[in-house]
This record gives C-alpha cells, structure tokens and sequence, in this order.
C-alpha cells in the first residue's frame, strides 16, 4: 500500500482525535499469478471518514524484465540448431566481440521458445497431472526422481511459485524519496534515481591518487618460482572448459543472463 498511512479518521478535532488503519486490499493466489504488478493507494479522506482505495495496474510504467535463460530450453530439440544457425554468422570485429553480439541475438530466439512452451510453472503443473496415473505403477522412480530434483534444485509445488510470486511483488520498488524532497514515482525516473545514488556513493573511474609502488619493496616474496610460472603460464581450452563445467547449471558466470547451463549443453 502506498499514499496515507491510516484509514480511517474518527472525525474529531479535539483531544479524542483517532487515527487508524482499518481499510485493506486482500487478493487471492491467482490475483497474484495473473497480475503480480499491482498496488493500491490510500488517499486523504474526504466526504467520508474512511479514506478511498485506489488499485493501480502499474501498465504503463512496466519496464521490460531482465533476460534469463531457461534450463529447460537446452533440452528442447530446438536448442543446438537455433544456436548453430545462429554461430554461423560472421561478424566483424574481436572474438569477444562477436561471441556477446551472437549471444544477444540468440535472446529473441529463447525468448519466443519460451512464450510457445509457456511458463516453467504451467509446464511443471502441467507434468505433474500427466505424471499422477505413473507414479502409482512407478513409485520408486516417482522417489528417485524427487530425491534428484531436491538435490539440484528448490522443490517446485503450487505453494513455492506462490512464495516466489508474493515476494516479487513486495521487493518491487514503486516510488523513492530523492535527498532534495521529490517522490518519484515513474520506473524510468526510479531507475535513475538509483543509478545516481551509487555513482555519487561510489565516485568516478579515477583515483584520487597513486599507489607508491616503493613501498612494495618491503614486501617479502611469498610465491616460489614454480608458482610464479603458473601464475603467467597461458590458460589452456582444456581449462577454459574444465572452469566452465565445474560451475553450477543454475549459475550464471556473467550479467548477460545465461547460466553455465547453456554453455554446458553447447559444449557437450
């Protein structure tokens, strides 16, 4: 809830003047599930001694979701031959630079799999009606399977997309008091507002002063000479891929939103 704090006014001016919080908005699960970005607004009372209640859709300020790559779609049919359509592609420049340019054109690709396949939560709920007549003939693969999902991952029922569900709404930020007394309420303007608060709390990319490098003159030599040579010895594929293989499926090595999930089951 956002705007006036209490309610409900008791109409009295004198020493007898109350204030309370009686008026709430109370949504179900499937409110949740179907429209996660909803608020409401308490205004200042007016012909009433209760204050009205605003709901708020929140559509026009949606900004666009950070991309995250599904594990389950590298399990798709789909996955090799829309990456390798993908790889085919020349592109000038750097290898770095052509390997993060092909990678963000790989995200409008998972992101259309993803819409066609639904959400993971339809597809769980979905598995768990088609699997129900299976597990009273294959009990003990019915057990092995949860033991292994709950070795790899968080056990995925109804009440857990609902925790997830519930806690995406609250952590969401809908407006911020800037240092000056301004109340920003529009995404973009949130956005920023923060960006600014940690570059002035941070600093710039300069330092403000050099390192004297004389004083590492008294510092004693804690590497031996082998030691030394590995250190500037050149980095092998073979332990490019072996530092890449030992990450988690659910991990992600870098803020472009892939897991070491995809870059295992490409390097496969």
């Amino acid at each position: 809830m956002h705007g006036e704090r209490f309610t409900w006014h008791n109409c009295s001016r004198d020493a007898r003047s109350l204030w309370k919080r009686l008026d709430r908005l109370l949504v179900n699960d499937r409110w949740l599930e179907n429209w996660p970005d909803t608020t409401y607004v308490s205004l200042g009372a007016r012909t009433s001694d209760h204050s009205p209640l605003v709901l708020r859709g929140d559509t026009s300020n949606r900004v666009a979701g950070m991309f995250r790559f599904d594990n389950y779609l590298a399990r798709s049919t789909e996955f090799i031959p829309a990456v390798r359509r993908v790889w085919r592609h020349h592109i000038v420049g750097s290898a770095m630079y052509a390997v993060t340019r092909k990678l963000k054109a790989l995200k409008p690709i998972f992101r259309a799999q993803r819409q066609r396949k639904g959400t993971f939560p339809q597809m769980f709920l979905w598995q768990e009606a088609s699997w129900t007549p299976h597990r009273l003939c294959w009990p003990r693969i019915g057990t092995r399977a949860k033991m292994a999902w709950l070795k790899d991952g968080d056990q995925c029922s109804r009440i857990f997309f609902r925790k997830v569900a519930k806690r995406r709404a609250s952590k969401r930020v809908f407006q911020i008091n800037t240092t000056d007394g301004r109340t920003l309420t529009s995404q973009p303007e949130v956005i920023d507002e923060f960006i600014h608060y940690y570059e002035e709390l941070l600093g710039g990319t300069t330092r403000d002063s050099l390192i004297d490098l004389r004083y590492l003159r008294w510092a004693r030599h804690i590497l031996t000479v082998d030691e030394a040579e590995d250190l500037i010895a050149p980095v092998s594929s073979a332990e490019i891929r072996q530092a890449i293989f030992d990450i988690d499926e659910t991990k992600a090595p870098g803020p472009d939103g892939y897991s070491a999930g995809f870059y295992k089951a490409h390097g496969r």
